[in-house]
């Protein structure tokens, strides 16, 4: 017979700053009380049942739940028999426990109730539920195990995020079929918006508008990475014309081609003077993370980068011209384009690249 049926605060070590919960239920047969201990998962209990029996029986004791002679039985809903699993704990001399799977039916018969009683699940039983959240909210007002982010990167996050261009934004923007010129200058806003797409792992980044590449610039130069660093050489164009010729041939269109033209040229001229162009973007990098620097620099929310210097890096590069007409035919023809390049390369209409954009900037 069942005498209570209650959700229980413990300790789970002497050393432990904060309490767990798990549910009891104290039946009695034949003078004999045996106390069940079933296990909550989730927020309600950091600290499981098994790794705190010894602690939870004490406590119980002590409280004047139970008596010493009271046995001892753990309880985990849900496992694989569908039934959940059940354990007689036993306590040696010095207070350490040991287990011992009993079965549902011979549980039933012990504590003298039916199935029902033993398979009632804690979360669903709306007085028990209650409960729990009354004590978990006692016990954590806020969440204080959840490990809180540097106020500084949580600033920056903060101011990125209102001024974040996003895809409705962006798309009216599109609707008047923006030059270059006045795509550059609609970005300078916003230089977080090719990093949220380009860098690895988020939120790591250094992003440089108009770096000089020899006797040229590229648009946007994007650091990232951990370890071997990734520089990300973006080139944009206008969105004045369409991605692919009007042929019929399946090829780019004049300015379409004229961008990549700039870009392999960038590639070639790197690729030749690696250790040299290596060099230089871990000190254009350091210069920038020291505050030594005159470029127009854009640092990501969590700082300096994890990478080193000493690695080789990624050299990749991203074409972003035109509008699309056919997206099958052209995603068809990009895929060809960058399969192909000696360095990786991404080819994209600002067509394709709208529909990419996720997360905040969706709205």
């Amino acid at each position: 017979m069942k005498i209570s049926d209650f959700i229980f605060q413990f300790t789970p070590t002497n050393l432990s700053r904060t309490d767990s919960l798990c549910r009891v239920r104290i039946f009695l047969k034949d003078n004999i009380m045996h106390a069940l201990l079933t296990n909550i998962d989730g927020k309600y209990s950091p600290a499981s049942v098994t790794n705190s029996v010894e602690h939870i029986r004490k406590q119980l004791i002590e409280k004047g739940f139970i008596s010493d002679n009271t046995l001892i039985i753990e309880h985990y809903e849900d496992r694989l028999s569908g039934y959940g699993s059940f354990d007689r704990v036993t306590f040696g001399p010095g207070g350490s426990p040991r287990w011992e799977s009993i079965s549902i039916n011979k549980i039933s018969e012990r504590f003298g109730c039916n199935h029902q009683e033993l398979v009632d699940k804690t979360l669903e039983n709306k007085r028990l539920f209650n409960e729990l959240e009354r004590l978990h909210e006692t016990i954590r007002p806020f969440t204080t195990n959840t490990w809180i982010e540097d106020y500084a990167v949580l600033s920056r996050r903060y101011k990125i995020m209102d001024k974040a261009i996003t895809k409705s934004e962006l798309a009216e923007f599109l609707s008047d079929n923006p030059i270059e010129r006045e795509l550059a200058k609609f970005f300078k806003r916003d230089l977080a918006f090719f990093a949220d797409m380009y860098a690895f792992p988020s939120e790591e980044y250094i992003v440089v508008p108009e770096l000089k590449i020899e006797e040229g610039f590229v648009d946007y130069a994007i650091f990232s990475g951990r370890s071997r660093m990734d520089v990300t050489l973006i080139e944009i164009k206008g969105a004045n014309f369409d991605l692919m010729g009007s042929t019929g041939y399946h090829n780019f269109s004049y300015k379409t081609n004229e961008a990549l033209q700039q870009v392999r040229g960038r590639q070639g001229t790197i690729i030749r003077n690696y250790q040299k162009f290596r060099e230089n973007f871990h000190g254009i990098r350091e210069m920038i993370e020291t505050d030594k620097h005159k470029f127009e620099a854009f640092c990501g929310p969590k700082g300096k980068l994890l990478v080193d210097p000493n690695k080789d890096v990624n050299i990749r590069t991203v074409v972003i011209a035109g509008r699309s007409k056919n997206d099958l035919e052209e995603s068809i023809e990009r895929h060809n384009l960058e399969r192909n390049s000696s360095l990786p390369l991404r080819l994209e209409s600002w067509d394709s690249l709208l529909n990419k954009l996720s997360g905040q900037r969706a709205a």
